[in-house]
C-alpha cells in the first residue's frame, strides 16, 4: 500500500469511527462507556481538524458519500449491531480498530514524506495510543 493509500484509509477510518462514536456516545447510558466514547470521538475530531489545519484535508467530512469500509475494518457494521444496554460487547472489536488506526498512524510517521502530515500525526499520536490502551483494558475486564 502506498503512503497515499494509507493516508486515504486513515481518513476513512477516522471519519467512519467519528460517526460511530457520536452515535454510540449518544445512545449508551453507562457513564464509563459515555466517557470512553467521548474521548475516542475527541481524538478523531482533533486529528481530522489537524489535517484540515495543515491543508492536507479540506474538510473533516467528505463532500460526496463514500462506500463504507469492510465489516472487519470499519465501524458501520458495529453501528448496526450496537446495543446501548451492552456497549461492552464491541469492546474487543473497537480495540482492534483502534489498534489498526494507531499502527496506520505509526506507519505513516515512519514513511511520511510530508512534514505537515508528520507534524499532525505526531501531535495526535499520544491520544490514539491512550485510547488503544483504554479500550484494551475495557475489553479485558469482566
Amino acid at each position: 500500500m502506498t503512503s497515499f493509500d494509507e493516508v486515504h484509509l486513515l481518513i476513512r477510518l477516522l471519519r467512519e469511527g467519528r460517526d460511530y462514536y457520536v452515535f454510540a456516545r449518544d445512545e449508551v447510558r453507562d457513564p464509563e462507556a459515555v466517557e470512553l466514547f467521548a474521548r475516542a470521538l475527541k481524538a478523531r475530531h482533533d486529528l481530522l481538524e489537524g489535517l484540515v489545519a495543515t491543508r492536507l484535508l479540506f474538510q473533516t467530512s467528505p463532500v460526496h458519500p463514500t462506500r463504507t469500509l469492510s465489516a472487519d475494518l470499519g465501524y458501520e457494521e458495529l453501528r448496526h449491531q450496537f446495543d446501548p444496554l451492552h456497549p461492552k460487547t464491541h469492546a474487543a472489536a473497537l480495540h482492534e480498530r483502534e489498534r489498526r488506526v494507531l499502527h496506520l498512524m505509526e506507519d505513516l510517521l515512519e514513511s511520511a514524506g510530508s512534514p505537515k502530515l508528520h507534524a499532525a500525526l505526531r501531535a495526535h499520536h499520544a491520544q490514539f495510543e491512550e485510547m488503544c490502551n483504554l479500550l484494551l483494558r475495557w475489553s479485558q475486564r469482566p
